[in-house]
C-alpha cells in the first residue's frame, strides 16, 4: 500500500529508467583499499588531505546519525544539499512539464513555486487564512482543490513552522489533508523550523501516513547553513532508493559537508545546538515584547520557528533605516498576505539589543 501510494504519482520515466552508477555507488570506501576507479588525482595538496578523493553519495554511517536523530530507518532517508535541493528533487520527480502543478499555501516559503514554474509545473495557491491575528491552513480548500482531477496537482506542499509567518499548523488538519488526498496526490510538509517548535515533527506518522513526505535540514536548529544538508524522510523505502539510486547527482554531498554533519550530530555537539535553540527561543519571546512597546509595531504573529513577523507604520521605510545602520532584516510589506510587514530573524543577545536600540531611534525621528 505504502508503495503504491508513492509509486502511482511518479512520472513515468523514472520507473523504468537505469540511473547512473558511479564509482562510488559500485566500490564503497574502504582505506585498506586502493581506488583506481574514478580518475581522482592521486595528490592531496596542502591542509586539504583527504579532498581529491570523492566522498561516498549517502555514506552509511551518516544515514545511521540521520536516523538516530530524526527517529526514522535509515532506508526512510535520503540526503539532500540542504532542503532546498529535496524540494528541486521532489518537483522533478513527480510534476510533468506542462501538464502537472502543485498547491502552495501563500504566504509562504517562495521556492515553491519558484522550482514548479522552472519545470515548467502551474501552481495553485490556496492561501493561508488569517484570523484573529495568526494564519492557518484552509483545510477544505486545500482538499477539495488538490483532489480536483482537473487541477493535475502532483503535490501539496506544507510548511510548518511556515516561513514567513511562524505560525506550526494542526498536526490533525495535516493528517486530515494527507487522509483526504491518498490517491490524489502526495503531501510535502517541511518541517526546516521544527526543532523550534512547540509541535514538534510528524516523524512518527510517517509509517502509518501513505503520501506524506517530509523535508528536513541541519541549516537552522544546527547552524549549518554554510554546509547545505538536508534530508527527505519518507515511509516507502523503494522511493528512498529510487531517489538516491536515479535522481540524485553521482557525488551529491561534499566531503567537507558529511565531515561537519558526523560532528554536530555527535552527542557533545547535539547538546549545544540544542542549548543554542533554548537561547533563541528566550530572546524570541525577550524581542516580542520589547517590540509591543513601540508605537510604530501594529501587531506581532504568534511565532514557532527562529524569527518573528512584525506588521509596523511604513515597514520598508523602518528595513532602509536599520540597513543604512548596517542591520538587516527582511521586508516582506509588498508581497500579498503580509502587506505592511518585516521580518526578523532572531540573533545573539547582542544584536537584537542593537535592533531596539535602532528603533527606539527611529520612533523619536521627526515624522516627514
Amino acid at each position: 500500500m505504502m508503495r503504491k501510494q508513492i509509486f502511482k504519482h511518479i512520472r513515468a520515466h523514472y520507473k523504468t529508467i537505469k540511473g547512473y552508477s558511479s564509482a562510488g555507488m559500485e566500490s564503497g570506501k574502504d582505506e585498506s583499499k586502493i581506488y583506481l576507479n574514478a580518475n581522482e588525482n592521486p595528490y592531496e595538496l596542502p591542509n586539504l588531505e583527504g579532498l581529491n578523493r570523492y566522498p561516498e553519495p549517502q555514506p552509511p554511517a551518516l544515514l545511521e546519525a540521520y536516523a538516530q536523530n530524526y527517529g526514522v530507518d535509515y532506508t526512510q532517508i535520503c540526503m539532500t544539499r540542504g532542503a532546498d535541493e529535496a524540494l528541486v528533487i521532489l518537483t522533478k520527480v513527480f510534476c510533468e512539464p506542462h501538464k502537472d502543478q502543485v498547491l502552495i499555501s501563500s504566504p509562504t516559503f517562495g521556492m515553491y513555486g519558484v522550482d514548479a514554474m522552472a519545470m515548467p509545473a502551474g501552481v495553485v495557491d490556496v492561501p493561508l487564512i488569517k484570523k484573529d491575528g495568526r494564519f492557518n491552513i484552509d483545510k477544505e480548500n486545500i482538499i477539495k482543490q488538490a483532489s480536483n482531477i482537473d487541477n493535475h496537482i502532483k503535490i501539496v506542499f506544507i510548511c510548518s513552522p511556515n516561513n514567513p509567518t511562524g505560525d506550526s499548523f494542526l498536526h490533525e488538519d495535516i493528517i486530515d489533508i494527507c487522509e483526504a488526498l491518498e490517491g490524489h496526490c502526495i503531501v510535502a510538509l517541511d518541517e526546516t523550523y521544527a526543532e523550534f517548535s512547540k509541535a514538534g515533527s510528524m516523524v512518527a506518522d510517517l509509517d502509518s501516513t501513505p503520501n506524506l513526505i517530509i523535508l528536513r535540514t541541519l541549516s537552522k536548529s544546527y547552524a549549518l547553513a554554510g554546509m547545505r544538508m538536508g534530508c527527505i524522510l519518507c515511509g516507502d523505502e523503494d522511493f528512498i532508493t529510487l531517489v538516491r539510486n536515479k535522481v540524485m547527482d553521482a557525488y551529491p554531498l561534499p566531503r567537507l559537508s558529511i565531515e561537519t554533519a558526523f560532528h554536530v550530530l555527535s552527542p557533545e555537539i547535539k547538546a549545544i545546538a540544542q542549548d543554542n535553540i533554548k537561547k533563541i527561543l528566550a530572546e524570541r519571546e525577550r524581542m516580542k515584547i520589547e517590540l509591543e512597546k513601540s508605537d510604530k509595531v501594529n501587531h506581532i504573529y504568534p511565532s514557532d520557528a527562529n524569527f518573528l513577523l512584525i506588521e509596523m507604520d511604513k515597514a520598508k521605510e523602518f528595513c532602509d533605516y536599520l540597513a543604512d545602520n548596517n542591520v538587516i532584516i527582511r521586508d516582506f510589506s509588498s508581497q500579498k498576505g503580509t502587506e505592511n510587514c518585516v521580518r526578523l530573524s532572531i540573533g545573539t543577545i547582542e544584536e537584537n539589543n542593537q535592533v531596539l536600540e535602532l528603533l527606539n531611534k527611529y520612533n523619536n525621528l521627526p515624522t516627514k
